[in-house]
């Protein structure tokens, strides 16, 4: 089984996977040593490690550079964090996802936000961003990467679940392989948008490790701990040297 395969294979087991997000090479090693069968990149992690806030805040050359020494080092599948792609044009959107399919990576995260304007895109617009992305994938070879479809309704729409279940299935029909719904923790929401939609759904921690169990057993497949763990590491420091100063 190839890496595309097995992330693939993750997404549809009976039970949902956990996946831990890295921030530099250092604690992808730590994920994969931990025996997890996967890993993705945090791009808050990566922005905050360098000094810098989310948001598309690092360059795509800084980006590239960390890929591939995780793509080097890890041997597990690696999900990528793209942001909104590091652009608003498709064209280049798709070069920027080719260039880490060669890097060898085995997803991507892309979402539906537009760094210019702080608003969601249109339907449409990401739309055509996910077909220019799945068409220059399966031209090159790489048609098997797994492109995980993120929108941020539940974070911008005062009346999330319709307008995220209109934009899955856009999402879905435009060739995406996955939805991923940051901040939605609602179980019968997450049932309700498992049902609907036929690929599988990801959600991620909002501050609770311990909502995995509730999510997959309300339909989620995949559950993204995000930052978590970033902010996990740079608390245990900040107690650990109070403890010692006490």
């Amino acid at each position: 089984m190839d890496k595309y395969q097995l992330f693939h294979q993750l997404h549809h087991q009976q039970i949902g996977f956990v996946l831990a997000n890295a921030w530099d090479l250092s604690s992808a090693q730590f994920i994969q040593a931990a025996g997890a069968k996967a890993v993705a990149t945090t791009s808050w992690g990566i922005a905050e490690s360098l000094g810098l806030a989310d948001g598309e805040n690092i360059s795509f050359q800084t980006q590239l550079a960390l890929v591939k020494s995780l793509t080097k080092y890890i041997h597990i599948p690696l999900s990528v964090d793209i942001e909104s792609g590091y652009s608003n044009d498709p064209m280049q959107i798709s070069q920027n996802v080719l260039a880490l399919a060669k890097l060898g990576v085995a997803a991507i995260n892309i979402e539906d936000s537009d760094k210019d304007t702080n608003a969601l895109r249109s339907i449409k617009q990401q739309c055509t961003i996910i077909s220019e992305i799945k068409k220059v994938l399966n031209e090159n070879g790489f048609g098997s990467l797994f492109i995980n479809a993120r929108t941020d309704t539940y974070f911008v729409s005062d009346s999330p679940f319709k307008v995220t279940l209109k934009r899955a299935k856009a999402y879905q029909d435009a060739g995406a392989d996955g939805l991923f719904v940051p901040g939605l923790t609602n179980i019968e929401h997450i049932t309700s948008l498992a049902n609907a939609i036929d690929m599988p759904l990801n959600v991620m921690a909002m501050n609770n490790f311990n909502s995995a169990k509730a999510a997959f057993a309300g339909g989620a497949k995949r559950f993204s701990l995000g930052n978590s763990l970033y902010d996990l590491v740079g608390n245990t420091i900040k107690n650990s040297l109070t403890q010692i100063e006490n």
